[in-house]
């Protein structure tokens, strides 16, 4: 009887190796006592705030990224977006610890590591100069020099449309003070200036561009054309962060990278998720705006921040007086996450 017993035990021990070294089956989700099901326990993800200086389009591949799961592909939630109002703001919210990662030009980092921060750029967002020059229709303006004797409308300075112009005007000879006349608003209410007759030119980001179009206006100059290799917008985040979660890092710098991805693979599903994030917008003006951004490489086709790039970004900060100390782009940027 007891060696009857002894071959049962030996039995059910060599079947429960067996089992084992087979890797166990259903076996490991079976619970003691009955033959429920214990659910597979999921993937801690990094819960974390990001920062933007205002909710905009050149920002869309952050939105594409959250609305089409690539984040949460990658393991990261967005407890929120905040809009900071500034780039120095939006920046700051990373330095304190607040949000995880910015969205704003790389001068931002410029500026901050000039006065001793940690903050660097770790890849493009959005690149090329997105600003365009509108007037009425049968303007005649074809070239710069075609704007002397006009008054031209633009954001108040340092906003980027403003410093372009100024550039635009200085490489091509012409006074500030006695050949135009430059008139400074709100960003974002430059057409209204124009289309009551105060100024003949507006410089101009999207979507403002395509509803001017709407209304009758058409490009004079187009930005795009002159800086083809620009940092407008990157990612970027603290040195702190890239310390201590190298792999949250990692993982946000691929999702934007997919998203890029997708918007060039499917711009009638990046067009919906547009609309989907500006529903005060008309759907027809925020699907031109996306085409016409894609077809301008202002969303890259690849996210690398490339020393020119970054280096044409932070030279126009120079040009205009705001950055008066050399930066490393070693020393800003971070291409190492790129997948």
């Amino acid at each position: 009887m007891k060696k009857t017993a002894l071959k049962l035990m030996g039995i059910t021990l060599i079947s429960a190796l067996f089992l084992s070294a087979c890797g166990g089956g259903k076996a490991d989700n079976v619970n003691a006592g009955n033959e429920s099901t214990t659910p597979p326990t999921e993937t801690a993800k990094d819960v974390i705030m990001v920062s933007e200086v205002y909710h905009n389009l050149l920002y869309l591949p952050l939105y594409v990224a959250k609305e089409k799961g690539f984040l949460a592909d990658n393991g990261i939630e967005l407890s929120s977006i905040t809009a900071a109002g500034s780039g120095p703001a939006a920046l700051a919210s990373v330095l304190s610890g607040e949000s995880a990662f910015s969205f704003h030009g790389p001068e931002h980092v410029a500026f901050a590591r000039a006065k001793g921060g940690d903050a660097q750029s770790l890849s493009i967002v959005s690149g090329s100069a997105p600003v365009w020059a509108v007037a009425k229709t049968g303007s005649s303006i074809k070239e710069p020099k075609d704007f002397i004797g006009k008054t031209i409308v633009t954001g108040i300075a340092p906003t980027s449309s403003n410093s372009l112009l100024r550039k635009l005007f200085a490489d091509n000879g012409i006074d500030l003070k006695s050949d135009v006349t430059i008139t400074e608003v709100q960003n974002g209410s430059e057409l209204g200036t124009l289309l009551a007759g105060k100024a003949d030119i507006a410089v101009v980001y999207e979507p403002q561009l395509d509803q001017g179009l709407t209304q009758g206006l058409e490009i004079v100059y187009d930005f795009t054309k002159d800086y083809p290799d620009f940092a407008f917008a990157t990612i970027n985040t603290s040195k702190k962060v890239i310390e201590e979660n190298p792999d949250l890092v990692k993982r946000m710098v691929k999702s934007i990278e997919t998203a890029l991805d997708f918007i060039h693979a499917d711009a009638t599903g990046t067009k919906e998720i547009a609309k989907k994030e500006f529903p005060n917008l008309d759907g027809a003006v925020v699907e031109q705006a996306v085409q016409r951004m894609i077809e301008s490489k202002v969303y890259p086709q690849d996210g690398l921040l490339t020393e020119a790039a970054f280096q044409n970004a932070v030279d126009m900060q120079k040009f205009i007086g705001n950055l008066k100390v050399d930066i490393a782009y070693g020393d800003m940027v971070d291409t190492s996450f790129m997948p």
